[in-house]
Parts: structure tokens; C-alpha cells; sequence
């Protein structure tokens, strides 16, 4: 890590629909606070899409400011694609989603105050980035992880279930896994081919989704290599629920058909009707290729 010097300059990019428009509550005392340490120099860009957030992103970050992510997950993942265009250049985080798991996974508060202490006075966290190509032909950033399967499927269910919060994170698993069968799936892990029958499989990086469930504890973001969690389809899918019970502090991984491995690249293969995501959101149907780059993405952290 190293400490944040440099430019006095911040652009914001906000998501006004993350979270419910938490937002547009949170970025006005984030940015007095920060006019409150001396940044005079404050711009703020709201997003039309996800492309229209990667592109402002890269134009600020291209001018030299420190560039901040406002919204959830998936819009930092947005931002942080536009930011990883000029080598260098600082990302900062202002969590106002509805899981916010990767800024808990970084430790980020969520008090306005603090987050501009760390904005203003933070240190840089070197992060390592997902690549992942689609059958397109196209490739995706991903900053937390990318999963399919029961898991990817719940996920669906929870963008449908807005209007609930948070507890939409707890009721779609439960609704998804009364109708759910294990897929069956091909994994090449670092070239050796696996077929499996599996209820999900997770590619992470950081490891933490689901509005804080520790899916795959062993992960981090800064490790220099994936990890590659497999949920095998040996027990029916409602015996599941002690599993997303335990997975609140990782003790998950203790049960005989949970499985870990550690990689440097993946590709997947499995039913094109299954959804794969990233971040909490939609990405492509199978197959996808994963691959990492360590250390691209410098992060604003507490010191």
C-alpha cells in the first residue's frame, strides 16, 4: 500500500438508482465533508447505463482526478472498468448499494464523514481484476466474483425483488431452491477438465456477496489468483440452508460436498439458459473464460 498523494481533483460518478437512491442521500455529506478538508474542486456525474458509468469514469480518471464510485457493487465494477483505462489512476469508494459487499470485504465504512477521510487522506490498496470473456467474443471486468447456478439464478430473483431491501437477499435463495435441480457443468481449472454436477459454481476474487455471506473465505483481492468454489449436487437442494446459514462467517466450507481449489484461470461451460453474473449482475449466458490481473486497480483505503 501507499499513501494517497497527489491531485486535488474528484469526480463523482453516481449511480442514481443504487440502493433504492441511497446515493443521492449519501454523496451531499461525502462531498461537504470533503469541501470541509479543502478539496475545492468537486464534479459529479450521474449515469444514464452501465457503459455511459465506465465511460465517465475514464474521463475522469484520463483528466488525472481521483475518480469515486457512488452506488453498489456493480456500479463500482462499472466505474473501476472506465478507471483501469489510464494505468495509475485512483479509484475511490462511496458504498450506497444494497449489499455493498465489496467495499465491507475492503473494509470501507459507510459513514459520509469517513469515507472522505479516506477519499482525502486514504492509502492505495493494489487490487487484483477479473477478466472475463463472453461467447461474443467480448471481454467484462469484474472486481468481486463471477458465479452460476442456483446462486446466479436467486440473484435474478433478488433484482426483481427491489422493493423488499435487504430481505430479498434471504427470501429469493429459499424461493429459487424449491424448484431447483444441480447443473451439470464443465470446468477447466489451470487446463484440467472437470465435469461436474454441481448447484453452483463461483469464480471469486473477493469471495463476499449476498449482503455479507463469506461464500469463499479463503479468497481476497489482492492474493494474486482465483479461487474456485464448487457446490457439488450430491444433496438435494433444500438441505442447503444450514450452508447459507454457516457461510455468514465461512464455516460452510467444512461440509464434505463444499469444495475449494485455487486457479489462474477457468472456463465454464454449462446450460445456455443458466444466467452468469458478476457483482450482482447479469452478464452473459455459458461459456465464460476467467483469467486474473494482479495488482491493476489502485483502491483508496483507510490507512
Amino acid at each position: 500500500m501507499s499513501t494517497n498523494k497527489g491531485g486535488r481533483r474528484i469526480v463523482a460518478v453516481i449511480n442514481p438508482i443504487s440502493g433504492g437512491g441511497a446515493a443521492h442521500k449519501q454523496w451531499p455529506a461525502v462531498a461537504a465533508a470533503l469541501a470541509e478538508r479543502g478539496f475545492t474542486d468537486i464534479a459529479e456525474v450521474e449515469s444514464e447505463s452501465s457503459a455511459h458509468a465506465t465511460e465517465a469514469a475514464a474521463d475522469a480518471a484520463a483528466s488525472g482526478a481521483i475518480t469515486v464510485a457512488v452506488g453498489g457493487d456493480g456500479h463500482i465494477r462499472d466505474v473501476a472498468e472506465g478507471v483501469l483505462r489510464t494505468p495509475g489512476a485512483r479509484l475511490g469508494i462511496a458504498a450506497a448499494g444494497r449489499g455493498n459487499d465489496l467495499a465491507r470485504h475492503l473494509g470501507l465504512p459507510e459513514d459520509p464523514a469517513a469515507i472522505a477521510a479516506v477519499i482525502a487522506d486514504g492509502v492505495l490498496r493494489m487490487v487484483d481484476v477479473l477478466d472475463v470473456a463472453v461467447p461474443d467474443g467480448s471481454s467484462h471486468v469484474a472486481l468481486g466474483n463471477v458465479y452460476v447456478g442456483l446462486d446466479s439464478v436467486a440473484t435474478e430473483l433478488i433484482n426483481d425483488l427491489r422493493w423488499m431491501g435487504p430481505l430479498a437477499y434471504r427470501v429469493a435463495p429459499v424461493l429459487t431452491a424449491l424448484r431447483w435441480k444441480p447443473m451439470k457443468v464443465r470446468l477447466t481449472i489451470d487446463g484440467l477438465v472437470r465435469d461436474e454436477l454441481a448447484h453452483f459454481v463461483v469464480v471469486a476474487n473477493s469471495g463476499d456477496y449476498g449482503h455479507g455471506l463469506r461464500m469463499v473465505p479463503s479468497a481476497s483481492v489482492d492474493s494474486g489468483h482465483l479461487q474456485v468454489l464448487i457446490v457439488h449436487g450430491s444433496v438435494h437442494s433444500l438441505q442447503l440452508a444450514p450452508l447459507m446459514k454457516e457461510a455468514k462467517v465461512g464455516a460452510h466450507v467444512d461440509r464434505e460436498y463444499v469444495e475449494i481449489v485455487s486457479a489462474s484461470r477457468v472456463e465454464l461451460i454449462a446450460d445456455e439458459s443458466l444466467p452468469v453474473h458478476t457483482d450482482g449482475d447479469y452478464l452473459s449466458a455459458p461459456p465464460v473464460s476467467v483469467t486474473i490481473r494482479p495488482a491493476a486497480l489502485p483502491i483508496l483505503v483507510a490507512a
